[in-house]
């Protein structure tokens, strides 16, 4: 196999290896393309992360790697890196859309033609037999539809995807009600908010809602990784004073901060990747690496214990008071998630439903 070949002989030549090669695999019965890229030091006998970028849609993988390059970065950090290609969707025109509906069940939706899900599970399994990626360390990232579909990973193959980084998309709502996380999953979220495509405050038509806003997105990974509610506002410098935008950065972290989900958030920004187009105070998908590098399927890699911490259980510890997942005081909310903090610093996660 050409894979095999590349590897074969980059194992020969090591430090001399850097390639970009054009793949393809089968998945029932489609070929399903997409470029890899073998960094200058590899070894076959030497498992490396593995990142996959995502385009947006009616783009392509070469359309990605020109907005977010990271073959420099895969060399001086050492990771091999995969950009996918959509299938032509015969559900809309034969653009190469990603797949996120599922159901079909949403007014002007259609189920998938065909399983976006099944290919990256495959070519995972593929990539780890053919060139020996980290199965610890698997990374996925996507601009704008394929960002939309880098959340569906994070939640429907959540046992493989180590970590996602979504750049100018929300939650798909089915992908929000449907999400299931296994192990705690870091999350980075780039998103203007003067994006009239990726809405930040979601995106209802007709009175049906198809994507969560960024404030529901962000509830959402704080309660499936039991961070604690209340999130670290940082200074992003202004290095570029014309590009009309600046940059807040968001935190969140597990009591024991070995979990995160960070947001950029751009203000003046639109529909872009930062770094490439739009803000240039940031590059997205070095943002990302740096903070998803950090983690394994277990949290950080140099945290010891878990991440999730056993509230405190003393009959004497009294209600201070009740937030919800943006670190607002409630008094009374039903079917959401709230936060029931007390005096002696443990705080409860709990969901009513009247």
């Amino acid at each position: 196999m050409r894979i095999l070949f590349a590897a074969l002989t980059c194992l020969i030549g090591v430090g001399a290896c850097a390639q970009l090669s054009n793949e393809s695999i089968d998945i029932e019965g489609l070929n399903r393309t997409y470029l890899l890229y073998l960094p200058s030091d590899f070894n076959i006998n030497e498992p490396l992360p593995l990142v996959l970028s995502f385009h947006g849609g009616a783009a392509s993988a070469n359309d990605q790697l020109a907005i977010a390059d990271m073959r420099d970065l895969a060399d001086s950090e050492n990771f091999i890196l995969v950009y996918p290609d959509a299938y032509p969707d015969p559900n809309n025109g034969q653009e190469t859309n990603w797949q996120v509906v599922t159901s079909g069940d949403l007014p002007f939706t259609l189920p998938n033609p065909h399983s976006d899900i099944l290919f990256i599970d495959q070519l995972i399994d593929h990539l780890h037999l053919e060139v020996n990626i980290d199965l610890n360390r698997v990374y996925a990232l996507g601009y704008s539809n394929g960002g939309g579909f880098t959340f569906d990973l994070g939640c429907r193959l959540n046992n493989k995807i180590t970590g996602i980084g979504v750049v100018a998309r929300t939650m798909y709502a089915e992908t929000y009600d449907n999400c299931i996380v296994t192990h705690p999953t870091p999350v980075v979220t780039i998103l203007g908010d003067e994006d009239y495509i990726s809405n930040y405050d979601g995106i209802t038509y007709e009175g049906t809602l198809y994507y969560q806003s960024s404030d529901a997105t962000h509830e959402s990974w704080i309660a499936n990784n039991n961070l604690l509610p209340t999130s670290n506002l940082s200074s992003v410098p202004n290095i570029n004073t014309t590009d009309g935008s600046t940059v807040e950065l968001y935190s969140w972290s597990s009591e024991d901060e070995c979990i995160d989900l960070y947001h950029y958030k751009v203000i003046g920004g639109g529909h872009d990747w930062p770094g490439t187009f739009g803000n240039m105070d940031i590059v997205s998908h070095e943002k990302i690496w740096e903070h998803l590098s950090e983690y394994g399927m277990n949290g950080k890699l140099d945290c010891n214990s878990s991440h999730v911490s056993s509230p405190l259980t003393s009959s004497t510890k009294q209600l201070v008071k009740v937030i919800d997942a943006l670190g607002r005081e409630v008094n009374h909310t039903t079917n959401q998630i709230r936060f029931h903090i007390y005096d002696d610093g443990s705080v409860e996660k709990k969901f009513v439903v009247e």
